[in-house]
């Protein structure tokens, strides 16, 4: 079976191989002028592309500028950046702050009302201490 396949497969080729001979043997060959043609369409394919080259070229030159202004922008970027971090450090310094006086303020008010309850028990207190003694 194997070699079946394989004498198939030459086979074919040798027609392939055949075919495509005889197909350039009947192809006329092309007139004088016909190359003369393609010279000149090569030329200005020619003159096209060296002007796309030239082109490209003056890109390429300016890409310098092109670079400087990229590493300015890099730099705004970190200087934006260290400005942000700065800003945001010193927003929780604000907010950790406000919460330190908070804390004594409550802690104020809570010493504050033990005084005034403990003073206030003392004046009036006794009064009401016997009265619950009697």
């Amino acid at each position: 079976m194997p070699r079946l396949m394989i004498a198939l497969l030459c086979g074919t080729a040798l027609l392939c191989i055949q075919a495509i001979a005889d197909e350039s043997a009947t192809q006329p060959e092309s007139p004088p002028s016909a190359n003369a043609q393609d010279v000149g369409v090569l030329q200005a394919e020619l003159a096209r592309v060296e002007a796309e080259r030239q082109q490209l070229a003056e890109q390429l030159a300016g890409g310098n500028d092109s670079n400087l202004e990229l590493q300015r922008l890099r730099e705004e970027n970190q200087n934006l950046r260290a400005r942000q971090l700065d800003a945001e450090l010193g927003a929780r310094a604000r907010l950790e702050e406000q919460r330190q006086q908070w804390f004594i303020i409550g802690g104020a008010t809570v010493a504050g009302s033990l005084l005034l309850g403990f003073l206030l028990a003392r004046i009036g207190g006794r009064r009401k201490r016997s009265e619950w003694l009697n």
